[in-house]
């Protein structure tokens, strides 16, 4: 949980304090305000102005794939996620559920969703008996599973290149508990079992030296990278702020959380490849066994999480609840999509370094 004062960062902050007119700004001064309703008593207007807004960038963004578009209305969702996690006294966080602020968001994601629908390519029937070997179809038959990405990490990159893949890594890696504890909230007795063991791994598994947070930071620190405040979300286009969101999405939103457990699960199917090659990349460039840890221990272990995400969580959902299957497997394919979006743009980024 971040300070009160560490929830956004300067860059958000002097975006909005200059009075621009874009959605993510009129959207931030909202949710960062000491009162909301003393400014919308003030500008009555604003709330359709800012639904304005929305539907103006939603339409730039999701028919016509306006990079400033998409940026705003992924920054714009951000802010609306991240007040879930802001400091319980910060305004942000006594904003959250005002209903001028989640209409917008109710607003965005719909079209957002609407949107990787359209581009998501049709599939067979689902059962319990197949949902898993679709779902590691689906993953296998995915370009984004053999990214290009970690080939140029593993044979081509150099330290400058690699720690800024680091700092990208470093936003969703140190969030990834809260995530995990998110999916336990209203979760079916008979998944809670599999979901609190990888619960446990997160934290590892009470050792607190060896919880995968301190071991990112531990990275972060031996390799002189310094961690801001907002875990360099700063750097992200709106690719990065999409995957992130992805999963804040699901995470706080009850409807989409059969979607929540398929990102879950396709996360865990596609970080072990990848983290062999980053490892292998890692060590060319004179990395200790110490500096890798975190991601050395994602290879053996998310293989593990996999399969029981797979089959002792998604699989006794399906069984219960057959038409969960549906959105379980577009969960998969929204972590696929957005996937595929981030690197494509991290490994542009890197190669322009």
């Amino acid at each position: 949980m971040m300070s009160q004062h560490e929830e956004l960062s300067v860059i958000d902050r002097a975006a909005a304090a200059q009075g621009e007119k874009t959605l993510d700004t009129v959207f931030l001064q909202l949710i960062d305000s000491n009162d909301i309703d003393a400014i919308l008593q003030q500008y009555p207007q604003r709330p359709a102005q800012l639904m304005q807004l929305a539907s103006h960038a939603s339409r730039a963004a999701f028919e016509h794939q306006d990079a400033e578009a998409l940026r705003q209305v992924h920054q714009t969702l951000f802010y609306a996620y991240h007040a879930h996690l802001a400091e319980p006294l910060s305004c942000s966080s006594r904003n959250q559920y005002h209903p001028v602020l989640l209409q917008v968001r109710s607003f965005l994601e719909s079209q957002w969703l609407a949107s990787e629908k359209r581009r998501a390519s049709a599939h067979g029937s689902l059962s319990p008996k197949n949902i898993v070997a679709e779902l590691q179809a689906l993953w296998k038959n995915h370009a984004v599973s053999a990214h290009a990405l970690f080939d140029f990490l593993e044979h081509e990159a150099n330290s400058q290149q690699l720690y800024y893949f680091f700092k990208s890594d470093s936003a969703l890696n140190l969030l990834f508990f809260d995530l995990v504890a998110m999916t336990l909230v209203g979760s079916f007795p008979e998944t809670r079992g599999e979901i609190s063991q990888n619960l446990w791994d997160e934290i590892g598994q009470g050792s607190n030296e060896f919880t995968h947070v301190n071991l990112y930071k531990d990275l972060l620190q031996r390799r002189g990278i310094d961690l801001p405040d907002d875990h360099y979300t700063h750097l992200y286009d709106w690719q990065g702020l999409a995957g992130y969101n992805l999963f804040m999405m699901g995470g706080v939103t009850r409807s989409h959380y059969y979607k929540f457990i398929g990102m879950m699960a396709m996360t865990e199917l596609l970080d072990p490849s990848q983290y062999e090659k980053l490892v292998n990349g890692s060590r060319r460039l004179g990395l200790s066994e110490r500096d890798v840890h975190y991601y050395s221990e994602h290879i053996s272990v998310d293989v593990d999480h996999a399969d029981g995400w797979l089959n002792n969580v998604i699989v006794p959902v399906a069984e219960r609840y057959p038409q969960a299957m549906e959105e379980i497997y577009f969960g998969a394919r929204l972590r696929l999509q957005t996937c595929q979006d981030y690197y494509d743009n991290v490994l542009r980024t890197l190669k322009a370094l």
